[in-house]
């Protein structure tokens, strides 16, 4: 199965106010709406909430700790990270990690992840959810398409392409 994080990033790292986005909207939603239509995404309980309902045309599967947190009964709601993806798998081969910042830094410091699809966004907010640094090390860019005001870049885990 190959798992993307689908992430907007400011130049500062933030991706999060408040549970919210600290930015107007970009405009990459028709590009999210198509890379992710069909498949199965998941995403942690405040990302969720933010959002405010499931996505039409994919799966919601939502990452909580709390044990009693219940959402409509087309989500599927699970505890940890390993759930979630065999979750994932059970209904596709390829699954998209939507947020937020506790979940992308598990499966990035687990090494779970294949692939990220980073809106760059030219602005530097205020936030308190953050996305670490993108070790080119680790990761390798192999492409990026300018919009006015973001850029998506397509990063592939190198340890995939060897």
């Amino acid at each position: 199965m190959t798992v993307t994080l689908v992430v907007a990033v400011g130049e500062n790292g933030v991706i999060g106010r408040d549970g919210q986005m600290p930015w107007p909207r970009t405009g990459d939603q028709v590009q999210f709406k198509e890379l992710t239509w069909g498949h199965p995404i998941i995403m942690g309980r405040t990302t969720y909430e933010s959002i405010g309902r499931p996505l039409p045309g994919r799966t919601s599967i939502v990452l909580t700790r709390d044990p009693s947190w219940q959402a409509v009964p087309e989500v599927r709601v699970v505890h940890d990270v390993d759930a979630a993806l065999a979750a994932a798998r059970e209904l596709d081969d390829e699954v998209f990690v939507i947020g937020g910042a506790q979940v992308y830094e598990e499966l990035r410091s687990r090494r779970l992840a294949d692939r990220m699809v980073v809106t760059h966004v030219a602005l530097a907010p205020d936030g308190d959810a953050f996305f670490g640094a993108i070790d080119p090390g680790e990761w390798q860019e192999s492409s990026r398409e300018a919009y006015g005001g973001y850029d998506i870049a397509v990063y592939e885990h190198r340890d995939l392409q060897e």
